[in-house]
């Protein structure tokens, strides 16, 4: 279709396997990653705030919400969201200096039990050394969205052509690194 066109164009199913372990480090690194929660109002404009967020390794992305704020009534209404990652302070790519950046899709349910916000705090800090950083009073219940992605296109990440896109639409199995393993990478 062109020159510019074919540079930007998906890369192949084998290399975007190749290149899951490094898109989910990549997430998982809050040190070099910000993220950004995009929802919908009523009227199905789009809204997106900067979040908090934690990958598990089922690829599952989980982010702690409250049952006062706008997001959680958004997701309430209407349960497809993305998350946007962009890595912060590094080098960038392509023609037009991009930062490496990672868009999801996917389908989100708020959960209303405590159990499960301490089991995500506890998760996120054993992983990360990030426990539970939000304000806790009485005038607000804490909940957890769980986003399980159906699209994620992430880009800067194929090295030979860094404006090529990864996709990545099949999630059916969980990534294949160990906790163990993740933490000796991301703490090198």
């Amino acid at each position: 279709m062109g020159k510019t066109y074919d540079s930007e164009k998906e890369v192949s199913n084998e290399i975007s396997e190749q290149l899951k372990n490094e898109i989910f480090l990549f997430i998982r690194n809050w040190k070099k990653s910000r993220a950004w929660l995009m929802t919908r109002r009523k009227d199905s404009r789009e809204i997106m705030r900067p979040v908090g967020s934690f990958i598990n390794q089922d690829w599952s992305v989980g982010t702690i919400t409250q049952d006062l704020h706008l997001k959680t009534k958004h997701i309430q209404n209407d349960s497809i969201t993305g998350y946007l990652w962009i890595e912060v302070d590094n080098p960038r790519y392509g023609r037009l200096d991009f930062p490496r950046n990672i868009w999801m899709q996917g389908q989100a349910e708020v959960l209303d039990d405590e159990n499960l916000v301490n089991e995500f705090f506890s998760k996120r800090s054993a992983a990360t050394g990030r426990g539970d950083a939000h304000p806790q009073d009485n005038t607000y219940k804490r909940m957890l969205i769980n986003t399980r992605p159906q699209y994620l296109r992430a880009e800067g990440f194929f090295k030979d052509e860094p404006m090529r896109a990864v996709i990545i639409r099949d999630f059916t199995e969980p990534i294949s690194l160990s906790e163990k393993t993740i933490a000796n990478l991301l703490n090198d």
